[in-house]
């Protein structure tokens, strides 16, 4: 499994292939404002960035040595700095600045019914980003925007923002849902503003695409085949059936080489970034977004357990994640 953008590994960089002694370490602390610094500054460079330098894509910085060891940081948190740069054990420090401006950074949300997403322009009032804030609801409040489609949960209002501003993307794009406490966050806790703050923007920038959940399952290893399913899995399950149609009509992907089985975590909420997004062209997008709106091989609730499941695959991973 790739970790998430909230875990720690190790990485090599001369390959980008992980180290197989892979250890986790806590950060400190979590949650920082855009320039915050982590602990003492004192071997940052006169522009506030390390001394140590490499370039990730995206907007950020990663401290890492030039000379021996190459091992640094992935995964959008700390590694063990007193190891990677040899420095002592307790002067590790690093600048942390994940974006610039409020632009760098676009959260798209889809909400329906009564859920408030006040939060969402407190946060980014804090944490510098701007809200696109979608209804589904069949007759929207004028400050929403609205998707090109209702059907398919939060998939057309992710698809609508996509198609509707392919030419103009923030670095990193963040996909959630409107309201502010989800069951599916986990590792920070039920509230996605929690989520957020522990986000680290070097594992979005490494990756190109990271799932917001850090918990495996449900999901893993197998998301068309789970090992405990519940009722609405085992609805929906003819629609695994028609795999090799609807993959070779949405990504083009030929029905010979259909995968054999997809893992991801669940839950349709994550981080991509701009090059991500573009490496698949906008017709694609169009042409999903098409399907979603008018697809009569399953309901609305099957159209969004379905895409739900291929988010990853979109965005260029592996099926197997």
């Amino acid at each position: 499994m790739v970790p998430t953008a909230i875990l720690l590994v190790r990485y090599r960089l001369q390959d980008h292939s992980p180290i197989s002694d892979q250890k986790q370490f806590a950060a400190q602390p979590q949650g920082l404002r855009p320039g915050e610094v982590i602990g003492d500054t004192s071997i940052s460079g006169d522009d506030n960035t390390s001394p140590y330098k490499l370039s990730v894509p995206g907007l950020v910085d990663a401290g890492v040595s030039e000379e021996g060891s190459q091992e640094g940081v992935v995964a959008g948190t700390l590694d063990s700095y007193s190891q990677a740069l040899e420095l002592d054990s307790d002067s590790w420090r690093r600048y942390i600045k994940p974006h610039e401006s409020k632009e760098d950074v676009a959260i798209v949300a889809a909400r329906s019914g009564p859920e408030s997403t006040d939060w969402i322009e407190e946060f980014c009032e804090d944490y510098l980003c701007t809200s696109h804030i979608y209804s589904l609801d069949e007759f929207p409040e004028e400050e929403f925007l609205v998707p090109h489609s209702r059907k398919g949960h939060e998939a057309s209002a992710y698809l609508s923002y996509i198609v509707d501003n392919y030419d103009n993307l923030s670095p990193y794009t963040i996909f959630i849902h409107g309201r502010a406490e989800q069951w599916h966050n986990d590792v920070a806790g039920p509230l996605t503003p929690k989520v957020l703050e522990n986000l680290r923007y070097e594992a979005v920038g490494i990756n190109g695409y990271v799932n917001l959940r850090c918990t495996n399952k449900p999901g893993c290893p197998s998301t068309l085949f789970q090992a405990n399913p519940v009722t609405l899995d085992w609805d929906y399950q003819y629609l695994i059936e028609q795999l090799p149609e609807v993959l070779g009509y949405l990504l083009g992907i030929d029905p010979s080489q259909t995968p054999q089985d997809i893992g991801h975590q669940c839950c349709a909420q994550f981080a991509v970034t701009k090059e991500r997004i573009q490496e698949r062209p906008l017709e694609d997008y169009i042409r999903i977004l098409d399907w979603v709106a008018n697809t009569d091989l399953t309901d609305n609730y099957g159209i969004g357990w379905l895409i739900e499941k291929l988010w990853h695959i979109i965005f260029g991973m592996p099926a197997v994640q």
